[in-house]
């Protein structure tokens, strides 16, 4: 093997492949990058088991051939080289790679090619083709409420249903829920459970300013995302996803409208005097013309915050978590939301005029007011 290629080209190549190793592998071989000639192209490979990345880059190929070298060692040399272009050649006698940059030359053991598991490549039997600015959308206002408790897998990951010409990203840890619908074009109705990590992964490869289409193929538990030069391949979490429109009220007694900004500034506030760590607790106090925004720790003292809002009912009283409510009013891009409930420990409905196929619920806390 002898390539010459751009050293960025390569590095952002490896970069986005290796996101696909986890911090422990099971075996050595998966610590490793898959680096192989096709064509007049140059091929990235890693994967765990539970999901694969592809990227291939052009590259002035004087000898075919493929290598398996170590990924940490491999992506830090290559990040830090300072030529623009560099030099691999392979020593299949020593089983090392050479590799040079304008006066450097560096020497990596290789892992055997042989060991290294084949790339997964399917046909699928289901396809949708997503514009970019779409799914991106789809995926930044729904991956946020999704669970990091790997106990609970099935919650790990976006429910993706595409079905009567329109496709719908539904995310949840049990707490919390965020529906996200969008018009699509639909040859035939899909559904999925998509995980967080590969969701993650597309919004990262959609970062070029010429519009890309997002390629998703569906095979039994697995996908297939392509994107440009950037091939995903992963299981899907599998289990039965709770039916999400049971947990929509189908009526309220008590609406409030609120400016977006003035709620997300006040809860901030607030929540600082709240009980450290993840679970802050802040209590909302909803009238006519005003909602109070209170908290307090005996470590830290008391918050109390008053803010103008236009309701519809009688006065309520709900406490959240604060990282609840601060979460969906930065996804939200209107100017006012609607907070839709009905008792003080009843589901709450987040929506805005603006954005109808948005739907965001949240379960309050119990607490003494």
């Amino acid at each position: 093997m002898l390539i010459t290629c751009n050293t960025n080209a390569l590095n952002k190549a490896i970069q986005t492949a290796q996101r696909a190793i986890i911090s422990k592998p099971s075996t050595p071989i998966f610590s490793c990058i898959h680096i192989f000639t096709d064509q007049d192209k140059l091929a990235v490979q890693a994967m765990d088991l539970n999901m694969a990345i592809s990227c291939t880059i052009d590259a002035d190929i004087t000898e075919p051939g493929e290598i398996v070298v170590s990924a940490k060692h491999l992506s830090e040399l290559i990040r830090k080289l300072p030529c623009e272009s560099l030099t691999i050649t392979k020593n299949s006698e020593q089983k090392t790679i050479k590799v040079s940059s304008g006066k450097s030359e560096f020497n990596l053991l290789l892992m055997n090619e042989d060991d290294y598991p084949k790339f997964p490549d399917f046909d699928g039997n289901k396809t949708i083709t997503i514009a970019d600015e779409k799914i991106k959308e789809l995926i930044k206002k729904t991956i946020f409420s999704c669970s990091t408790d790997e106990a609970r897998p099935l919650f790990t990951g976006v429910l993706v249903e595409a079905k009567e010409e329109k496709i719908t990203f539904v995310g949840t840890n049990t707490h919390r829920l965020a529906i996200k619908s969008s018009a699509q074009a639909i040859a035939e109705p899909m559904s999925m459970i998509i995980p967080a990590k590969v969701l993650n992964e597309i919004t990262r490869n959609l970062t070029g300013e010429i519009p890309q289409e997002v390629k998703i193929s569906l095979l039994n538990n697995q996908i297939m995302v392509i994107i440009d030069n950037v091939v995903i391949v992963s299981r899907l979490i599998e289990g039965k996803f709770p039916d999400y429109n049971r947990v929509i009220p189908a009526k309220f007694t008590v609406k409030t409208k609120v400016n977006a900004k003035e709620l997300a500034g006040a809860v901030e506030r607030v929540a600082l005097f709240s009980t450290e760590g993840d679970y802050s607790i802040i209590k909302m106090s909803v009238d006519a013309g005003e909602m109070t925004i209170t908290s307090s720790s005996p470590d830290v003292g008391t918050g109390r915050e008053v803010i103008a809002c236009s309701t519809e009912g009688d006065q309520l009283n709900v406490a959240f978590n604060s990282k609840y409510i601060l979460d969906i009013l930065k996804n939200i891009e209107a100017d006012e939301v609607t907070l839709s409930m009905n008792t003080s420990l009843s589901p709450v409905c987040v929506t805005c005029e603006e954005e109808a196929d948005y739907i965001y619920i949240v379960t309050p806390v119990r607490v003494v007011f």
